[in-house]
């Protein structure tokens, strides 16, 4: 056995190097989502096989301000803000596999490397980017506190170009736990391509159920979503947004473990 250590790459003596801290990892978010049907023949080509869409072509547009606190070093937030702290939207599609509902994030966006790192080990697919998301600050005197008419937007860039915009304006309250969360499980698919012709590349779908996940200081809002299907580097034209059924705000938290269960793998 090697004497390296660490959860992941890069590798050293005392495992102090990786990218990403060993899980499980403790995981918040301030977000505004909007749910939208989208063209159910165009869609389902986003899905791996084994997940089938929702019945009505739900997809959904998420921005949110993250912070990840992880069990090995409970401290990170205030020893280094900087590993505790990232902005992160999604682009993905509500769906099932064998009856069983959740979601799936077709494309992720996040600002910071090791969210990238630790997704793809995880099965999301993620990419760097320049993300924001309206902050509020009721002590701001063109800002005054949040309620009915409180706008947000959380905006996506990527390579000097928009790739998403999410837009809500909040209309009513409503109670912590009533966000539509699909038993809070998402399905993941871990795709590492193989550096040798010799070794097959990995291709495993997985779900992962997130582990005491709550939701508090919940909205209902109206909503809208723009996609930049011209956006270099992605592949977004499938889901282009036909109809807004719902629009939320909300901070939900949750604690990520490398408890995944194994679905199925292709070849």
């Amino acid at each position: 056995m090697s004497k390296l250590k660490g959860f992941g790459n890069p590798l050293s003596p005392r495992g102090s190097a990786a990218l990403v801290e060993d899980p499980p990892h403790h995981i918040s978010a301030d977000a505004i989502q909007v749910v939208f049907t989208v063209d159910p023949n165009e869609a389902a080509a986003y899905l791996p096989d084994g997940l089938e869409p929702h019945p009505d072509s739900l997809a959904y547009a998420y921005v949110a301000d993250m912070v990840k606190v992880s069990a090995s070093e409970p401290d990170q937030a205030w020893t280094e803000p900087q590993r505790t702290q990232y902005t992160e939207g999604i682009l993905g599609l509500y769906c099932s596999y064998q009856g069983k509902p959740g979601r799936f994030s077709a494309f992720i966006w996040v600002t910071e490397d090791w969210s990238v790192v630790f997704g793809h080990y995880m099965g999301f697919a993620k990419k760097q980017g320049v993300i924001h998301k309206t902050a509020i600050q009721e002590a701001n005197p063109a800002m005054g506190p949040v309620g009915p008419g409180t706008k947000l937007r959380g905006t996506v860039d990527r390579l000097g170009s928009r790739v998403m915009n999410v837009g809500v304006e909040l209309t009513e309250r409503i109670a912590d736990d009533a966000v539509p969360s699909y038993g809070h499980r998402v399905y993941t698919y871990r795709h590492i391509p193989s550096p040798s012709a010799d070794v097959s590349d990995v291709r495993q779908l997985f779900a992962l159920d997130l582990q005491g996940a709550t939701t508090i200081n919940a909205w209902k809002a109206a909503g809208e979503v723009e996609l930049n299907v011209n956006a270099i580097n992605e592949d977004l034209g499938g889901l282009q947004p036909i109809e807004v059924v719902d629009a939320f705000a909300f901070q939900r938290g949750w604690t990520t473990t490398t408890g995944a269960k194994l679905l199925r793998e292709d070849s």
